[in-house]
């Protein structure tokens, strides 16, 4: 993958969370969640399309005749609809603009005409494309996993705060 998050995180976040106030840490984690929801939104686009595929390549495979690759993706996109754990809420933000380089580098893989044409992709095609976005997948999902092991990290250094008695109005700030 050709998408560099280091590029992306400007806030520098000390080894020792000791050391930092409430207000700073809660602009790392903030900083932190809005890099996590541009790779999430990402992430649900490249699972999108490579479900889009497997639907057509597992169509292939079990002979099924009906070119209806739409009749079929209802199935295939719930099935990654919901992660394990409690459900998160919905939040209503715009994509930043940045996620858009993952977005064309998944087109490189496998292009809208193409997307639109899977009947008519040859299958060797269609299983390249499919490796390509799989292996872009793995590389986005890493890239959110260590988004969330450094918005855990703050998190816990915040809450550690809370338990220890910082105020009602550290708190409030």
């Amino acid at each position: 993958m050709r998408f560099d998050l280091n590029k992306l995180i400007t806030i520098s976040e000390p080894e020792n969370l000791d050391g930092c106030s409430l207000p700073e840490l809660r602009e790392i984690r903030d900083h932190y969640q809005n890099l996590e929801n541009g790779l999430s939104y990402a992430r649900r686009i490249v699972q999108g399309r490579l479900d889009t595929v497997t639907v057509e390549l597992d169509r292939r495979t079990q002979g099924v005749t009906d070119n209806d690759v739409l009749e079929r993706l209802p199935d295939a996109l719930a099935a990654h609809s919901r992660g394990p754990g409690l459900p998160r809420p919905v939040r209503d933000v715009e994509p930043p603009e940045w996620a858009d380089e993952i977005v064309l580098e998944l087109d490189e893989i496998l292009t809208p005409s193409e997307l639109g044409q899977l009947t008519a992709l040859p299958a060797e095609r269609l299983t390249q494309a499919a490796l390509g976005i799989s292996e872009l997948e793995k590389s986005v999902s890493k890239l959110r996993h260590e988004m969330h092991d450094r918005i855990d990290r703050v998190q816990d250094e915040l809450i550690g705060r809370y338990q220890s008695g910082a105020s009602v109005d550290d708190l409030l700030r």
